[in-house]
């Protein structure tokens, strides 16, 4: 049993080794993709992800990992700007998402909390005792893991310091896997460590009696002014909780995106004080207002946390933002400032290329935490890009020259760890302790290996080496005449390959990726994660995938993103909650959407033929009647669902026009953005639907297509559409009589949101107890494609026992992952005691099936292009033309080879598909051979051809005595099987 073996078998679901897991864990707010993009190999891609969610798992992994000599990398949110929590030389990343329990002790005013807890978490079950943060980062979004890892600075740090000053004890274990608890001067060796003592997995925080918190704000027309205020909040120990300083370019930003109580243009200090202490702060607030000659108004408290990543957002809009965030002493600030002008440009201007802004925190040992923004005039994927993020080693060293530090270490400054870890971290200095030695002499003695969190804090020695490029080549960048403007100059520049790449694979999603400022924001109030903590089903874990990719890219000189991958990142439920939360304005859900279609458009248009409908029903089928009811090929796969319509419909005497599920509404026309596809199959079901008034629809893709996506293409299509939509559930509700009094969950799938409301207010009103849940059950786009539609399933139906749903496909989905699930209409006829007929029944493949279709689909793949080695051997003289001269040239090769391994592929599947039919009825058999098209489909949507190319190389290389550019030829064979995939796909709707 190796690694991986070992790790699946211990954590079972909670493992992953897929690429959208370890994509969607490479990012965090600060700039090592970009520089990876810029050539620097940190191997920022794990090899594992691992959720763990207790000590116990976490002591478990630790042992594997020492097992195999493996790296790990604990992570919480990724919003640090320093590289922390990404790996720098691969290995299993931890991602302690499902660890965020939070246990408030009252009496003893501490919060204990596991790693993965947020502090907007703790703070809200601590309000609930009466209680709340002292201090928190201004991420309030971020981890209490990751702040106590890095020892943080932020909100309430003017009164209560930093985050280790309010740290009880700690948990963790150490790199040998035991278990240890840290109390008092022992806590030095886990604050500010960053994760390379030990994982954190347990930690008290300390907090204080709620209050009401009351802001005020003075503005300044400039520097000098605001210089003098801050030494006298200093000298007069004003008793505020936090105290903010914003310069007049970010007051003017935030002011603009944010609608803030703060005066433009000029120098605002924004301070934050209880309520109680009101008679006690404000006196002396107008004071110093007066004395020099500030302009004072009440602020906002709510809000204020964020603006911090609204700063980031705002400048983001105009352009890549560079960043630094340092500690110095205040009195050093103009110090600081006149180092920066020298070679940035103007304070207060923020201009490309010209200017810095300012951002302060006032921290109670009068030490500021000073962060300075700067624009750059390349877009982050620029080859250049490199000399412009040589300003953050300016930055850096300008913060150093005045005695300061940074705020953290992480992959940049192991030169300068001694000075933050104990200059400036004054937390253990006061007790007499010398952090950064005891931290370094642990991680000697316990971690020689380096297995904790390697490439951080310290040089390393063993593991992530390359990260001590970072300073070099910045340096390098920085000793061109005039710097970075002149090394610009010489440079080609334009976009590196990888995020050519990523493009053809994600389109315009890369774009908004690349905005994405990695708050965490939207993770907080997606649905979908707290259903299944797991980053890929984050927004921001989508954004983190795409950069991934880019990644991956230039680590490896090529990428194979399958269909699946690009489902599974964007199949969420489209609720639109992360939008309104997005400081940077993003519109994630519209992304998501269009994102979706790239797959939508790739999955085969299943040719559904007529369901038989038993001579019974004849009586209420009527061709004439102005009433329809459209069965649709969606409702092909829940038969129950079709045939208990039929009964509740013959219950209340209805006669329909029968619309059976050779039809097609043409939904995935319309979520793929295929408008004239669409058109033409309205322009087909409207002449069908002549003198129909009202349209009964089974599934909510159909209701979405007839109600919304038929209205919005008909003005342009220049046709009447006469016939209502009506979801039959809401029908039933409004012509059967029944009541009851029992509690029910109901499942609102995406689309049938529009009018799931008006579904549950009747079902109350008839007396039941309605719970309503949300999540998509990856009915269409993620059926059988990637493992978001079973993780959804499997999650709710963990959390609730019974579920009703209002889509149909879903009912399917639940049932086959092991959940009690039935339609509403179903429920329905249960209780009005309709006799169902069952005429055809649900099917599940095998597994041992679907793993001999895929088998089936690999050997014929790789026989078909290893029957025409000889021929790409003959080409290998042309690899150096380039990629798209190559692609070219061995185009007609390629296609042969797709053509007869998807005719091979084809034959076999239908002997397995006659094998599994043979003895069935009619209906049955339309069921089995619906499902054997979507399996088909998506295994080779799934298909990871990686491991083919690198086989079919080999091969090449073996044959030829000629030295070729095997990167090109892999890029191409690559492509060019991509693109013929689709063909494969469409063509087993011949089955």
């Amino acid at each position: 049993m190796g690694i991986r073996e070992e790790l699946e078998s211990r954590f079972g679901d909670n493992f992953s080794d897929s690429l959208v897991e370890r994509l969607s864990h490479t990012v965090d707010m600060g700039f090592v993709p970009e520089l990876v993009w810029s050539g620097i190999k940190i191997n920022i891609i794990p090899d594992y992800v691992v959720y763990p969610k207790s000590a116990e798992d976490v002591i478990d992994l630790v042992k594997i990992a020492l097992k195999y000599d493996v790296p790990i990398t604990p992570y919480g949110r990724g919003t640090n700007r320093y590289g922390n929590a990404i790996p720098a030389d691969g290995g299993i990343l931890v991602d302690f998402s499902k660890m965020d329990k939070v246990e408030i002790d009252e009496a003893n005013k501490i919060a204990i909390v596991e790693p993965g807890a947020t502090w907007k978490l703790i703070d809200i079950a601590a309000q609930q005792k009466g209680l709340q943060l002292r201090t928190f980062p201004s991420s309030y979004d971020s981890t209490a893991g990751g702040g106590i890892a890095g020892d943080a600075l932020g909100i309430g740090s003017y009164e209560y310091g930093f985050i280790c000053d309010n740290i009880s004890f700690i948990d963790m274990v150490n790199p040998k896997g035991e278990l240890v608890h840290l109390e008092g001067k022992d806590l030095a060796i886990a604050c500010g460590a960053e994760g390379t003592t030990g994982i954190i997995v347990k930690a008290g925080i300390k907090l204080r009696q709620f209050s009401n918190t009351e802001a005020m704000v003075i503005s300044f027309d400039d520097f000098d002014k605001t210089y003098n205020a801050i030494g006298e909040f200093y000298r007069e120990v004003i008793p505020a909780w936090h105290i903010q300083v914003r310069g007049p370019a970010i007051s003017s930003y935030i002011a603009e995106k944010f609608k803030a109580s703060l005066d433009p243009g000029k120098w605002n200090m924004v301070r934050l004080y209880p309520s109680p202490r009101s008679s006690i702060v404000e006196p002396k607030l107008y004071r110093i207002a007066q004395t020099y000659g500030g302009r004072i108004f009440e602020g906002e408290w709510t809000g204020w946390w964020s603006f911090n990543h609204g700063v980031n957002a705002a400048l983001r809009t105009k352009g890549l933002l560079i960043h630094q965030h340092g500690l110095i002493h205040y009195t050093k600030i103009k110090e600081l400032i006149e180092g920066l002008e020298k070679n940035i440009g103007k304070l207060g201007t923020l201009n490309e290329d010209n200017g810095f802004d300012l951002d302060i925190d006032l921290e109670r040992r009068e030490v500021l935490l000073v962060n300075a923004f700067t624009q750059a005039s390349l877009s982050p994927v620029d080859k250049r890009i490199i000399y412009e993020l040589a300003k953050n080693t300016l930055m850096m060293g300008e913060y150093i020259k005045v005695g300061g530090s940074m705020l953290s270490i992480g992959i940049f400054v192991h030169k300068y760890a001694k000075n933050r870890l104990s200059t400036m971290g004054r937390t253990f200095q006061e007790l007499g302790v010398d952090r950064y030695e005891e931290i370094k002499k642990y991680k000697e003695e316990m971690d020689p290996n380096e297995i904790f969190n390697p490439g951080k804090v310290f040089d390393p020695k063993r593991r992530a080496k390359a990260v001590l490029e970072i300073v070099g080549k910045q340096q390098e960048a920085l000793r061109f005449r005039f710097g970075i403007g002149f090394a610009k100059a010489l440079m080609p520049g334009g976009e590196i390959e990888g995020y050519k790449v990523a493009k053809r694979y994600l389109d315009i999603f890369v774009d908004y990726a690349l905005t994405c400022i990695d708050c965490a924001m939207c993770v907080t109030v997606c649905p979908q994660f707290k259903l299944v903590p797991q980053w890929p089903y984050a927004p921001k874990g989508m954004f983190d995938f795409t950069r991934g990719v880019i990644s991956y890219y230039e680590l490896h000189n090529s990428v194979d993103i399958p269909d699946s991958a690009i489902a599974e990142i964007s199949g969420c439920h489209k609720c639109g909650l992360c939008d309104g939360v997005c400081p940077a304005k993003t519109p994630i859900s519209t992304l998501l959407i269009k994102l979706n279609s790239l797959v939508a458009k790739k999955i085969p248009e299943e040719k559904v033929p007529d369901t038989p409908i038993p001579v019974k029903y004849n009586d209420i089928i009527d061709e004439n009647s102005e009433i329809g009811l459209w069965l649709g090929k969606y409702v092909i796969e829940n038969p129950t669902v079709l045939f208990s319509s039929l009964e509740l419909l013959k219950k209340l005497g209805i006669r329909i026009k029968l619309f059976n599920t050779s039809n097609d509404s043409g939904f995935l026309q319309y979520i793929s953005g295929n408008g004239k596809d669409l058109t033409e199959i309205m322009k087909n079901n409207l002449e069908k639907m002549k003198n129909i008034s009202e349209l009964i629809t089974l599934t909510p893709e159909d209701y979405k297509a007839f109600s919304e996506a038929y209205k919005e293409y008909a003005k342009f299509a220049g046709v009447n559409i006469e016939a209502e939509a009506t979801p039959l559930e809401l029908r039933l509700l409004k012509s059967i009589q029944f009541e009851g009094n029992e509690e029910i969950t109901l499942h609102v799938a995406c689309f049938s949101s529009t009018y799931a409301d008006d579904i549950i207010k009747r079902l109350r009103d008839k007396g039941f107890k309605v719970r309503k849940v949300e999540g998509c059950s990856g009915a269409i786009l993620e059926k059988n494609i990637g493992k978001r539609a079973d993780m959804m399933a499997k999650a709710l139906g963990e959390k609730y026992q019974n579920l009703i749903t209002l889509c149909p496909l879903a009912a399917v989905k639940f049932r086959s992952v092991g959940i009690n699930a039935k339609t509403l209409i179903e429920f329905i006829a249960e209780k009005v005691g309709v006799n169902i007929a069952i005429e055809a029944t649900e099917y599940k493949i095998p597994q041992s099936v679907k793993d001999k279709i895929s088998e089936i689909i690999n050997n014929e793949i790789i026989a078909s292009l290893s029957k025409r080695i000889q021929i790409l051997v003959d080409t290998v003289s042309f690899v150096s033309s380039g990629e798209v001269e190559y692609k070219k040239i061995i185009e007609p090769v390629i296609t042969e080879a797709v053509d007869e391994a998807g005719n091979n592929i084809l034959k076999k599947i239908r002997e397995i598909i006659d094998n599994e039919t043979s003895g069935k009825s009619e209906a049955e058999k339309i069921v089995i051979k619906s499902a054997f098209i979507k399996e088909l489909s998506a295994i080779i949507m799934s298909l990871t051809l990686q491991p083919i190319i690198e086989l079919i190389i080999k091969q090449v290389k073996s044959n030829t005595s000629e030295d070729f550019d095997q990167r090109i030829m892999a890029n191409a064979i690559l492509e060019l099987l991509r693109e013929k995939e689709d063909s494969l796909n469409k063509s087993i709707v011949n089955l």
